[in-house]
């Protein structure tokens, strides 16, 4: 999508807007924020066929996201992915308004990384330990870096154990088993190719 394109889809006002930022989803879908100086408001898009549509919009004020609406049927998105797309939202608020740009594209994942999966708008990497049987489980958070979230202790690929980090303890045991088994379908191919 190009700023033309978006800029030509959102006239009206008598300031040009800016595209503060662009992210991929966990689903693969390409949004952009746009917003013009010396307004509270934030408008939504998604590339859809190589044409902007206006999916929400975000009401802010000093830099502080206040509030985000959707446009149907983006209403009806899970809230951890509605989560996921605030927390965007709001990184690119704050740092334009502290005209400090982002930068829109994530550093690539470390070589050392066996597999990615997404669960609830959130996306999840694999990585191998010092130890052969050992491995962790790690969040991509808005910048692409690693945050740890559980170690993994396994026979091959088949985890034997998964024992969640501090602030990640309370996590619905679903979501655990839902983590560990893709987790685990990762570690077996990887031990099927000699990576680990």
């Amino acid at each position: 999508m190009t700023t033309a394109s978006l800029r030509a889809a959102e006239r009206g006002g008598k300031t040009s807007p800016e595209v503060l930022g662009e992210w991929t989803t966990g689903t693969g879908n390409r949004l952009t924020l746009m917003a013009r100086k010396g307004t509270g408001y934030a408008s939504i898009w998604l590339s859809s066929r190589g044409q902007p549509v206006k999916i929400g919009y975000a009401l802010h004020a000093g830099g502080v996201v206040r509030s985000v609406a959707w446009e149907e049927p983006w209403r009806n998105q899970t809230e951890a992915w509605k989560a996921e797309q605030r927390r965007q939202i709001g990184a690119l608020i704050a740092a334009w308004h502290a005209e400090q740009p982002l930068p829109t594209e994530s550093d690539p994942l470390p070589a050392s990384v066996l597999g990615t999966f997404d669960v609830d708008g959130f996306r999840f990497a694999v990585e191998p330990q010092s130890a052969s049987e050992q491995a962790l489980l790690s969040v991509l958070n808005v910048v692409g870096s690693l945050t740890p979230v559980a170690d993994l202790l396994h026979d091959a690929g088949r985890i034997c154990a998964m024992v969640t980090r501090p602030g990640w303890k309370s996590t619905p045991d679903d979501r655990k088993r839902h983590w560990r088994g893709k987790a685990e379908a990762i570690l077996t191919r990887a031990a099927e190719h000699g990576r680990l």
